[in-house]
Protein backbone atom coordinates (compact mmCIF):
# COMPACT_ATOMS: atom_id res chain seq x y z
CA UNK A 1 0.00 0.00 0.00
CA UNK A 2 1.12 3.41 -0.67
CA UNK A 3 0.81 6.40 1.57
CA UNK A 4 -1.28 9.14 0.15
CA UNK A 5 -0.79 12.61 1.43
CA UNK A 6 -2.54 15.73 0.53
CA UNK A 7 -0.85 18.99 0.55
CA UNK A 8 -3.46 21.71 0.51
CA UNK A 9 -2.31 25.21 -0.18
CA UNK A 10 -4.65 28.12 0.11
CA UNK A 11 -4.22 31.08 -2.12
CA UNK A 12 -2.50 33.90 -0.37
CA UNK A 13 -5.46 36.26 -0.75
CA UNK A 14 -7.89 33.86 1.06
CA UNK A 15 -8.38 34.32 4.83
CA UNK A 16 -9.54 31.51 7.09
CA UNK A 17 -11.61 32.89 9.93
CA UNK A 18 -11.50 31.30 13.32
CA UNK A 19 -14.04 31.73 16.09
CA UNK A 20 -12.88 33.81 18.96
CA UNK A 21 -13.20 32.09 22.35
CA UNK A 22 -15.99 34.51 23.28
CA UNK A 23 -17.98 33.74 20.11
CA UNK A 24 -17.50 29.98 20.60
CA UNK A 25 -18.74 30.27 24.19
CA UNK A 26 -21.83 32.23 23.09
CA UNK A 27 -22.64 29.60 20.44
CA UNK A 28 -22.25 26.81 23.00
CA UNK A 29 -24.58 28.58 25.45
CA UNK A 30 -27.13 29.14 22.68
CA UNK A 31 -27.09 25.46 21.66
CA UNK A 32 -27.34 24.24 25.26
CA UNK A 33 -30.15 26.69 25.99
CA UNK A 34 -32.07 25.52 22.95
CA UNK A 35 -31.84 21.83 23.84
CA UNK A 36 -32.49 22.31 27.54
CA UNK A 37 -36.06 23.40 26.70
CA UNK A 38 -36.80 20.00 25.18
CA UNK A 39 -37.54 18.27 28.47
CA UNK A 40 -40.41 15.87 28.99
CA UNK A 41 -42.81 16.55 31.81
CA UNK A 42 -46.05 14.88 32.76
CA UNK A 43 -49.13 16.59 31.39
CA UNK A 44 -50.57 19.08 33.89
CA UNK A 45 -54.24 18.38 34.30
CA UNK A 46 -55.09 20.74 37.10
CA UNK A 47 -56.09 20.30 40.69
CA UNK A 48 -59.26 19.10 42.30
CA UNK A 49 -60.28 22.13 44.34
CA UNK A 50 -61.60 21.77 47.87
CA UNK A 51 -62.22 24.92 49.95
CA UNK A 52 -61.59 23.10 53.27
CA UNK A 53 -64.78 24.70 54.57
CA UNK A 54 -66.48 21.55 55.81
CA UNK A 55 -68.03 18.43 54.39
CA UNK A 56 -71.23 17.26 52.74
CA UNK A 57 -72.57 13.78 52.17
CA UNK A 58 -74.88 13.62 49.14
CA UNK A 59 -76.74 10.37 48.49
CA UNK A 60 -74.15 8.48 50.56
CA UNK A 61 -71.09 10.03 48.86
CA UNK A 62 -68.66 12.58 50.28
CA UNK A 63 -68.49 15.65 48.05
CA UNK A 64 -65.62 18.04 47.39
CA UNK A 65 -66.60 21.41 48.80
CA UNK A 66 -65.96 24.28 46.38
CA UNK A 67 -67.32 27.32 48.23
CA UNK A 68 -69.14 28.48 51.36
CA UNK A 69 -70.19 32.11 51.49
CA UNK A 70 -72.54 34.10 53.69
CA UNK A 71 -73.99 37.54 53.04
CA UNK A 72 -75.84 39.67 55.56
CA UNK A 73 -79.07 41.01 54.07
CA UNK A 74 -80.09 43.03 57.14
CA UNK A 75 -79.41 42.98 60.90
CA UNK A 76 -81.05 39.55 61.38
CA UNK A 77 -81.27 37.98 57.92
CA UNK A 78 -78.47 36.10 56.21
CA UNK A 79 -78.12 34.28 52.89
CA UNK A 80 -75.85 31.23 52.81
CA UNK A 81 -74.39 29.83 49.57
CA UNK A 82 -72.82 26.37 49.43
CA UNK A 83 -71.27 24.90 46.27
CA UNK A 84 -70.14 21.26 46.15
CA UNK A 85 -68.86 19.01 43.34
CA UNK A 86 -71.28 16.08 42.78
CA UNK A 87 -69.04 14.14 40.40
CA UNK A 88 -67.87 10.74 41.60
CA UNK A 89 -64.24 10.26 42.57
CA UNK A 90 -63.56 8.45 39.26
CA UNK A 91 -65.17 11.30 37.31
CA UNK A 92 -63.03 13.88 39.16
CA UNK A 93 -59.81 11.91 38.61
CA UNK A 94 -60.68 11.48 34.91
CA UNK A 95 -61.19 15.29 34.77
CA UNK A 96 -64.71 14.98 33.42
CA UNK A 97 -66.77 18.13 33.04
CA UNK A 98 -67.83 19.72 36.36
CA UNK A 99 -71.24 19.14 37.92
CA UNK A 100 -71.95 21.22 41.00
CA UNK A 101 -74.82 21.32 43.43
CA UNK A 102 -75.65 24.76 44.84
CA UNK A 103 -77.60 25.18 48.07
CA UNK A 104 -78.88 28.65 48.95
CA UNK A 105 -80.54 29.30 52.30
CA UNK A 106 -82.00 32.69 53.26
CA UNK A 107 -83.12 32.94 56.87
CA UNK A 108 -83.42 35.17 59.91
CA UNK A 109 -81.28 34.16 62.88
CA UNK A 110 -82.43 34.17 66.50
CA UNK A 111 -79.37 34.66 68.68
CA UNK A 112 -76.15 32.66 68.76
CA UNK A 113 -77.83 29.37 67.80
CA UNK A 114 -80.77 28.92 65.45
CA UNK A 115 -82.48 25.65 64.52
CA UNK A 116 -84.51 25.70 61.32
CA UNK A 117 -87.00 23.00 60.31
CA UNK A 118 -88.02 23.39 56.67
CA UNK A 119 -91.02 21.70 55.10
CA UNK A 120 -90.97 20.41 51.54
CA UNK A 121 -91.08 23.14 48.91
CA UNK A 122 -90.05 25.92 51.33
CA UNK A 123 -88.48 28.66 49.19
CA UNK A 124 -86.02 29.58 51.97
CA UNK A 125 -83.77 26.72 50.75
CA UNK A 126 -83.16 26.20 47.04
CA UNK A 127 -81.11 23.41 45.51
CA UNK A 128 -79.80 23.58 41.98
CA UNK A 129 -77.43 21.34 40.03
CA UNK A 130 -75.28 23.12 37.44
CA UNK A 131 -73.73 21.20 34.55
CA UNK A 132 -70.54 22.44 32.87
CA UNK A 133 -72.32 23.56 29.72
CA UNK A 134 -74.31 26.04 31.80
CA UNK A 135 -77.50 24.00 32.01
CA UNK A 136 -79.09 23.94 35.44
CA UNK A 137 -81.41 21.40 36.99
CA UNK A 138 -83.59 22.34 39.94
CA UNK A 139 -84.09 19.93 42.82
CA UNK A 140 -87.23 20.10 44.96
CA UNK A 141 -86.41 20.23 48.65
CA UNK A 142 -88.58 17.67 50.47
CA UNK A 143 -87.58 18.72 53.98
CA UNK A 144 -84.56 19.80 56.00
CA UNK A 145 -83.30 20.43 59.51
CA UNK A 146 -80.48 22.94 59.81
CA UNK A 147 -78.66 24.27 62.90
CA UNK A 148 -76.70 27.53 62.54
CA UNK A 149 -74.21 28.64 65.18
CA UNK A 150 -73.04 32.26 65.04
CA UNK A 151 -69.59 33.23 66.29
CA UNK A 152 -67.64 36.49 65.97
CA UNK A 153 -65.42 35.24 63.15
CA UNK A 154 -67.59 32.55 61.50
CA UNK A 155 -70.96 30.90 61.13
CA UNK A 156 -71.20 27.11 61.33
CA UNK A 157 -74.08 25.37 59.59
CA UNK A 158 -74.91 21.82 60.56
CA UNK A 159 -77.21 20.22 57.99
CA UNK A 160 -78.69 17.50 60.20
CA UNK A 161 -80.96 16.22 57.44
CA UNK A 162 -81.88 17.23 53.93
CA UNK A 163 -84.02 15.40 51.40
CA UNK A 164 -84.34 16.52 47.78
CA UNK A 165 -86.05 15.14 44.68
CA UNK A 166 -85.49 15.60 40.96
CA UNK A 167 -87.71 13.48 38.73
CA UNK A 168 -87.73 9.96 40.16
CA UNK A 169 -84.44 10.49 41.99
CA UNK A 170 -84.57 11.29 45.72
CA UNK A 171 -81.39 11.89 47.69
CA UNK A 172 -80.57 12.44 51.34
CA UNK A 173 -77.80 14.83 52.34
CA UNK A 174 -76.11 16.01 55.51
CA UNK A 175 -72.99 17.89 56.47
CA UNK A 176 -71.30 20.68 58.32
CA UNK A 177 -70.09 23.85 56.63
CA UNK A 178 -68.04 26.72 58.08
CA UNK A 179 -68.56 30.22 56.70
CA UNK A 180 -65.45 32.28 57.47
CA UNK A 181 -66.25 35.96 58.15
CA UNK A 182 -62.63 37.13 58.38
CA UNK A 183 -61.97 37.27 54.61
Amino acid sequence: MSDVSFNLKLPSNMNVSRLSPFTALCCLILVLGTFSGCSRYDFYDGEIFDCDCGYMTWDGRNLNMRMAEVEQLDSETFRYHIVADVRTRDEREAREEPRDVILTLSTALNGATTTIDLDGGDDALTIQQVESAGASLDWTMSGATVLIEVRDDKHIMNIASLSATRGNNTIDAMGEVTFDLVD
